[in-house]
Parts: C-alpha cells; sequence; structure tokens
C-alpha cells in the first residue's frame, strides 16, 4: 500500500530539495568565485601589462633622449659648428647660426634648436620670438653650470628633461636635450638645447615602443601624454572626454596625488566615449618632470583583455548549468533510493495500524537508521502477534474450568481479617501460605493477600528474614514486577500484602497449552529478564524464577510474583521438602550446594524455564527430589534442539549457556539475556529453513 500523502509531502521530496538546495547553493558560490577570479585574473593580468607599458615608457623616452643626444653631441664637436657660434657672439647677432640650426634639424631629430649664451641669454633660435632670457630652463642651467649639476645628482655630459614652450609656431611641452659649447680652446661658449614636442605623434611613436599593437579587428591600446594633469598628445580621438574625466573623475584625481607623492601607480576603470578601458598612470622622469607634472596614462580597452577569460567564464557557466542538472538528477535518484524502504515501512506500518498482516518488508536490515527501523519494526510486528497469540491463549486458559481453592482454617471468605481487609475470595495454594483477594477498607482498593502457613509463623528467624526481604522488594518498581506491598501479624498469624492482579499464571498456561510457539516463548523469557534486571539494579535476588511465579496481566503482559518471599523461604532450608515445593525444578546448582547466590542464580532458572517453554517439558526430570537436585549439580544440559528441531541453534545455544553449570560460564547480567532475546525474536526463533517450508 502506497502512502496516501500527495509527492509534494514525501519525505523523498522534501530530501530532494533540501539536498537540491544544497547543491544549488554550493555550486553558486563556486560560479561566483570563478566568475570573481576570472575578473580578478583579467584585471591582474592587464595590470602587469600595463606596469610594464610604463616602463617600456619610461625606456623609450630615455632612449629618445639619448637618440636626439648624439645628434647634438655630433653637432656640437664639429669645429665649423663651433665656429659659427664664436662668430654670433663675436658679432653680436645671430643669423648664420640661425640658419645653421634650421639646416640641421633633420640631423639632430629634433623640432627646435636653441644656442645660449653662458650667461643664459638665447642666442639663437629656430622658434621665433624666443624670449631674450631662458635661465629657468633647467636643463639649459646644468649644461651652462656641470659642475654645479654634479653636485645636485646629475653628471652630464647631457641634461635631458622638459620645457614649457609658449612662442613660436608650435607651442607645448617639449622633450628635450641639453649639452654645454665649448671652444676647441676650452672656453665656455654657453649652451645648446634641441627637443621634440610631447604631442599626438610624439605619442604614436611612444605607443608602438611601450605596447604590442592590437590583433587585427581588435581595439588598439591608447597612450596619453600629460602636463599639468591635462593632455598634451594623444592616440586616442576623445581626448577632449579624457581632460574632462581627468579633471572631475574622483579615482584619477586619487590616483594624480598618488603621483605627487611618488607612490606606486594603481590600475583605474574609466569610460572613454562609450567604451570601457582600463587604466595605469605613471610619472615621466626628467629635468623639471615634477614641476610640469610630466606623466603618461596608458589605457587598454577591456574587450581584447577580457576575452580570454569571458570565455573561461562561459565554460565554467555551462559546466556549472551541466553539473547542477546532473547533481539535481543524481540527487533525486539519491532521495527516491533512500526512501523507498521508508516508504515500505510506512506501508507495513499502515497495514498493522488497519488491523491487516502487513506484506514481507523486502528488506535487509543494515548497520544505517533504515536498517535499525527495519528491525525494529520487525522486532515490533513480532511483539504484536506474540502479544496477539498469548492473549488468546490466555483466554483460553481463564476459560478452563478449575474448582476453586479450600478456604484456610483461619480466614474464610466474607470476613474481615486485621481489621482492615475484606476477603473477598481465595486465588490458590502455595508453599507458604494460602493467597486471597481482599478489599482495603483504608484505601479502598482490591489487594493480594497472603497468609503464611502455621508451621513458618513459628519460626521467628524466618518471619525476620521475611521482614528484611519484603522491605528490600519494595525497592522494585518495574512495569514486570507485582509489588510487595507490606508485612504484618494478626491474631499469631503473619500475612503479606501485594499488588492484586486479576490474571493467569504462567503454570497454568502451560498446564493447559504445554509448550508454546517461539515468538511467544522468546516475548515471555525478555519480559521476565526485563523484570529481574530492574531487581538485580537494586541488589535484590529472587532465588525462585518459575513459571508459578510469573503473571500475566489482561494485556499478556508479564508479572513476576514473590519478590522477597521466595528468598525468604529459600532461607529456611533446601532441606526441607514443604519449603522447596515445586522449586528444586529450576534450582541453580550453586543455591542447592548452599553457596553463595547472585542475579546469574535467577538467569539458570529462566533457562530452565526458557527450555520448558519452548520444549513442554523440563530439561531435567527425576521420580525422587535427590535425583532431580543430583542432575542439576551434574548431568549435561540437554540440547534444545534435539527436543525441537525447528528452533534455531541459536536459542538452543543461549538456554544451555543461561543452564550452565558454572555462573560463570553463564551471561552476566539480565541486560545481556535481553538483548539477545531481541536480536532472536526478529528471526522468530526458528531456522530459515523451518521458516521458509511455513
Amino acid at each position: 500500500m502506497r502512502p496516501t500523502s500527495g509527492w509534494h509531502r514525501t519525505l523523498a521530496w522534501r530530501f530532494f530539495l533540501r539536498q537540491a538546495a544544497t547543491i544549488l547553493v554550493l555550486i553558486s558560490i563556486m560560479l561566483w568565485v570563478a566568475y570573481h577570479q576570472a575578473g580578478r585574473g583579467a584585471r591582474s593580468a592587464a595590470g602587469a601589462s600595463l606596469a610594464s607599458g610604463s616602463q617600456v615608457l619610461a625606456r623609450a623616452l630615455d632612449q629618445q633622449g639619448r637618440f636626439m643626444d648624439a645628434g647634438l653631441e655630433v653637432f656640437t664637436q664639429y669645429s665649423g659648428n663651433l665656429a659659427v657660434v664664436e662668430q654670433a657672439l663675436e658679432a653680436g647677432f645671430s643669423t648664420s647660426l640661425k640658419d645653421t640650426l634650421v639646416d640641421n634639424l633633420p640631423r639632430l631629430s629634433a623640432e627646435i634648436a636653441i644656442v645660449v649664451r653662458p650667461d643664459g641669454t638665447v642666442l639663437a633660435s629656430t622658434a621665433p620670438d624666443a624670449p631674450a632670457d631662458l635661465q629657468d630652463v633647467g636643463i639649459l642651467q646644468m649644461a651652462l653650470a656641470p659642475e654645479e649639476a654634479l653636485a645636485s645628482g646629475h653628471p652630464g655630459p647631457f641634461y635631458r628633461g622638459f620645457i614649457q614652450v609658449g612662442w613660436g609656431p608650435r607651442p607645448g611641452v617639449y622633450h628635450a636635450v641639453a649639452r654645454p659649447l665649448r671652444a676647441p680652446g676650452g672656453a665656455a661658449l654657453g649652451a645648446m638645447l634641441v627637443g621634440t614636442r610631447m604631442d599626438g605623434q610624439a605619442a604614436q611613436d611612444l605607443r608602438r615602443l611601450a605596447i604590442a599593437g592590437p590583433r587585427r579587428g581588435e581595439p588598439s591600446a591608447h597612450l596619453a601624454l600629460l602636463s599639468h594633469f591635462q593632455v598634451v598628445g594623444a592616440t586616442l580621438p576623445g581626448a577632449q572626454a579624457l581632460d574632462q574625466l581627468l579633471a572631475r573623475d574622483p579615482a584619477i584625481l586619487a590616483e594624480r596625488g598618488r603621483l605627487q607623492e611618488n607612490l606606486a601607480p594603481g590600475l583605474l576603470t574609466l569610460t572613454v566615449e562609450g567604451r570601457p578601458y582600463l587604466g595605469m598612470l605613471s610619472a615621466l622622469r626628467g629635468v623639471n618632470a615634477l614641476d610640469l607634472e610630466m606623466a603618461g596614462f596608458l589605457m587598454m580597452p577591456m574587450e581584447p583583455l577580457l576575452a580570454p577569460f569571458r570565455t573561461l567564464q562561459r565554460a565554467i557557466l555551462w559546466a556549472g548549468v551541466a553539473g547542477i542538472c546532473i547533481a539535481l538528477w543524481l540527487g533525486l535518484l539519491s532521495a527516491r533510493r533512500v526512501t523507498a524502504p521508508l516508504q515500505a515501512l510506512v506501508a507495513a506500518t499502515e497495514a498493522v495500524a488497519a488491523g491487516r498482516a502487513p506484506e514481507a518488508l523486502p528488506l535487509v536490515p543494515g548497520t544505517d537508521e533504515v536498517g535499525m527501523l527495519t528491525r525494529a519494526f520487525r522486532s515490533m510486528q513480532s511483539e504484536l502477534q506474540a502479544k496477539d497469540d498469548l492473549l488468546a491463549l490466555l483466554d483460553k486458559t481463564r476459560g478452563a474450568a478449575h474448582g476453586p481453592p479450600p478456604e484456610p482454617a483461619e480466614v474464610r471468605v466474607g470476613e474481615t481479617f486485621a481489621a482492615r481487609y475484606r476477603i473477598d475470595a481465595v486465588l490458590g495454594r502455595g508453599g507458604m501460605g494460602v493467597v486471597l483477594k481482599a478489599w482495603d477498607l483504608q484505601l479502598e482498593e482490591d489487594v493480594a493477600l497472603k497468609v503464611v502457613r502455621p508451621e513458618w509463623a513459628e519460626d521467628r528467624m524466618f518471619l525476620e528474614q521475611l521482614k528484611q526481604e519484603i522491605r528490600m522488594a519494595r525497592r522494585i518498581s518495574h512495569r514486570h514486577v507485582l509489588r510487595a506491598h507490606d508485612f504484618g501479624e494478626y491474631g499469631g498469624v503473619p500475612f503479606v500484602t501485594m499488588e492484586y492482579l486479576r490474571g493467569v499464571t504462567l503454570r497454568s498456561l502451560l498446564d493447559e497449552r504445554g509448550s508454546l510457539p517461539p515468538p511467544l516463548a522468546l516475548r515471555i523469557a525478555r519480559q521476565v529478564a526485563e523484570g529481574l534486571e530492574a531487581a538485580h539494579a537494586v541488589g535484590v535476588v529472587h532465588r525462585d524464577i518459575k513459571p508459578a511465579n510469573v503473571v500475566f496481566d489482561r494485556r499478556g503482559d508479564v508479572k513476576i510474583m514473590d519478590f522477597g518471599l521466595a528468598v525468604a523461604a529459600a532461607a529456611k532450608g533446601a532441606a526441607e521438602s514443604d519449603g522447596i515445593h515445586g522449586t528444586p525444578r529450576y534450582m541453580a546448582p550453586e543455591q542447592i550446594r548452599g553457596e553463595p547466590v547472585d542475579a546469574r542464580t535467577d538467569l539458570y532458572a529462566l533457562g530452565v524455564m526458557l527450555f520448558e517453554l519452548c520444549a513442554g517439558t523440563p530439561p531435567y526430570a527425576s521420580p525422587g527430589l535427590s535425583g532431580l537436585l543430583a542432575m542439576h549439580l551434574s548431568a549435561p544440559v540437554p540440547r534444545l534442539e534435539d527436543q525441537v528441531p525447528e528452533l534455531s541453534r541459536d536459542l538452543g545455544f543461549l538456554v544451555a549457556r543461561l543452564m550452565a553449570k558454572r555462573p560463570a560460564d553463564r551471561p552476566q547480567s539480565a541486560a545481556e539475556v535481553m538483548e539477545i532475546l531481541k536480536l532472536l525474536a526478529n528471526s522468530g526463533g526458528v531456522t530459515h529453513q523451518s521458516t521458509s517450508a511455513t
């Protein structure tokens, strides 16, 4: 029978949802990390490329300066050129010198050339309207005073830097070099400067050196040359838009401050004319570079940089989606497989609850929780079936006609005993006396009243022992133990009151039925073991476990009787036949020998009783008391399997252990026996061959 709840309420669906949620969260985290790592990788690669480009840019400027200086060196060492300079100094005008400078500009690889006198005033310039004095140009001052330049850390012989040109047809910032001029005799003639304008063309030339060219179809990287944080030359068309960013963008302004403090440059993200770039600012080195705030701004478009990482991200995304789908599919299969045994258990439980016989569970109990639940269900099923069978047997036993036992001479039905107990019926007789049903007039409840026989009442030592053991027995509180209430004496007649239970004794059941089915025998033995475990835990040993001292309540559960009474009776002496009436059949060897007894003595009696429950006859039988006791002392334990072949060997082995002659060879506690009986109950106590045959 399948569960009636909807599929969306099943345990498999909830298990799947939780598993799916866990998988989704984990894979989402992995994808997020992978995406961000890819982005970080792209930025890291771009940063490394831009940092390398900044270093190459610095070397390119230095190389450009050396190239210009090479031409300048040739010009200043040529005697004809020096003669022209000397003539211009002597004549006071520079027409021929200016013409010479203009003619040599291509060979100087420069766009401007200036010669100044030793005092720093301009002698000749290729750019018209040059100022008369250029004393504020740092590289010229160094060329005019090389000793001072050396002292300030500029050894010469040439000096490279930047100059702001505000005159002539091409004003702007120039990258320039300067050298001192000396006559062949060593006299100072002044200094000469050549320079190249920092504009778009210069940016194009420097970009080719600093950054590798783009692949075909890809946007190219760009270089912007800055002075006072404004563009003086750039390779990208939107220079005006870049100027606005340089003036307003907080990240770029913060980077400007880092440059002024000579800190390492950082990576910037910016958008110019709708296109995203990664950029890096780098300070340009040279004389007057700090005053002019010379900087290079390398910018790389993000599309080609991120393209391989985007491909990686797409691959990660598709792999993640595929992984999620596979994981969810496997999770659904796993959820159904894990919960399938639970569905079978639910169907079997519903059948039991509805009063139907459940189908056989196709489950092999394992070591996990489902296996434990399967074993527990089978144990419960076996327990319920055994209980139903037992109740049916008890009903038949109760229905059997038995004549009422005779009334005792001391007490009669209908009379009040000890001014407290109204005698309602005689329940039975035992070795110690007669058991009566009485109504407690003070507590207004039924009790069982056991009146001690006169011959026992005369033994004061026995009575003291009985009182002591009753006090100990009252400490036992367990559902499988019939509780003793009180001890008293009235008119010289000792009596004991106990919990009243209208039930059938195991002795009566055996006399009526004979042997019991293995599941019933195991259930009875297990409940007796549970009661003994509770008694042994408080230090009480029964000493007279036998079917007559086991009674069933209305629910078919076992209760052990006569705790304390049996102990006192045993203390009176096993040699007295009246004191051991019915007991020798279940006595342990150490009990017969008068040796100290313990919990294992009760386990021996339990083993004898379990043998009788399964076989229908006790293990030892002898017409005489001495012969019976001798068999308990030395006779081999009979094999239960020989008496009942269909029983499992494990059950026979347990009975043999319980009936071992030496206490050390028996199970050491009732709890151990109880656990073994639970395991045997799962298999019904029969062999597999017998089970399949039935």
